[in-house]
């Protein structure tokens, strides 16, 4: 049997393969990657389009995940994976008595997602 995917495109991208939207819009996930200046909110990592996979990766080639508060499931921003993990181990309280980076609490205080798009809860898939 073949399947057919719809074509997404906005603004001349094709994220017809963008499968982790979480909620977002297709639009709304474009606006928040320009008003990020298509990189990571908190680390600058350079995301990247990828038209033969038909969506934004990092340097890892992976889909950069959308990064969201786990106690009111509000997206806060995209950023790349590695600091995705970072903030969700900092969030369980995973490195003690580290002091946390100020850049982290600032992004956590005033996430890029409130600013472009809205208050948008994030949904599993």
């Amino acid at each position: 049997m073949l399947y057919l995917m719809k074509k997404i495109i906005i603004k001349s991208y094709d994220i017809s393969k963008q499968t982790t939207l979480h909620g977002l819009t297709p639009k709304q996930y474009i606006d928040l990657m320009e008003y990020q200046n298509f990189e990571c909110a908190l680390s600058g990592i350079k995301f990247q389009y990828d038209s033969e996979k038909q969506k934004f990766v990092d340097v890892n080639k992976k889909a950069p995940p959308i990064d969201h508060d786990h106690e009111t499931m509000l997206i806060r921003g995209i950023l790349s994976e590695k600091i995705n993990w970072l903030v969700d181990q900092w969030e369980h309280g995973s490195y003690g008595k580290l002091s946390k980076p100020q850049e982290l609490t600032d992004y956590q205080k005033n996430p890029p997602a409130f600013n472009i798009i809205g208050k948008i809860k994030y949904k599993k898939r």
